[in-house]
């Protein structure tokens, strides 16, 4: 069975991650060159700045950011939920995360689909909701549920966003012609 070679950059930054200076763990989880096996044991680390750091790192892998969404920080949490390479899973979970900061990050991401922004239009906290209806990739559905929201904040980012999109604004009429048909 063969057996994964671990570069000498990787063996150097585990051993970083072993060191007793705070310092010296936090520029492991951050290298540029870290590997998934690297932040994965980061997010290990008692301190939560270096378990932010490999959260936040460019090379954190969807299976990275799962981890890091089990943090018991809210703000390692946060950092996983923002990542460019949280998929919409890891946002599924972002956005039934208990602290409502990590809600947000998950409700403003680029790669939230209409799934995850209808399901954080159903949060409590007004603040995830405006951000749905901000998000660049909410749809004529997820608009229209955002007009109706009891949050004029909420109203008003998503008539915003619908007035920036001529052809949004048909498809949200129609929809609305649909409905009360």
């Amino acid at each position: 069975m063969a057996t994964k070679k671990t570069s000498n950059t990787e063996q150097k930054l585990l051993k970083e991650l072993r060191s007793e200076y705070v310092s010296v763990r936090l520029q492991a989880a951050a290298h540029r060159n870290a590997t998934p096996e690297v932040l994965l044991r980061a997010l290990k680390d008692r301190s939560k700045s270096v378990r932010c750091n490999a959260a936040h790192n460019p090379n954190a892998t969807p299976e990275v950011l799962l981890r890091a969404m089990e943090d018991k920080d809210y703000y390692v949490r946060c950092k996983a939920a923002a990542h460019p390479n949280a998929t919409p899973e890891i946002l599924l979970i972002a956005v039934k995360d208990e602290d409502e900061r990590v809600r947000e990050r998950a409700a403003d991401s680029p790669n939230a689909t209409p799934v995850v922004l209808l399901r954080a239009l159903k949060d409590e906290y007004v603040g995830v909701r405006w951000e749905v209806a901000k998000n660049p990739n909410a749809t004529p559905e997820v608009l229209l549920r955002a007009l109706k929201d009891e949050n004029e904040y909420v109203r008003n980012a998503a008539k915003e966003a619908i007035e920036k999109n001529p052809f949004f604004s048909l498809q949200v009429a129609a929809l609305q012609a649909q409905t009360t048909s």
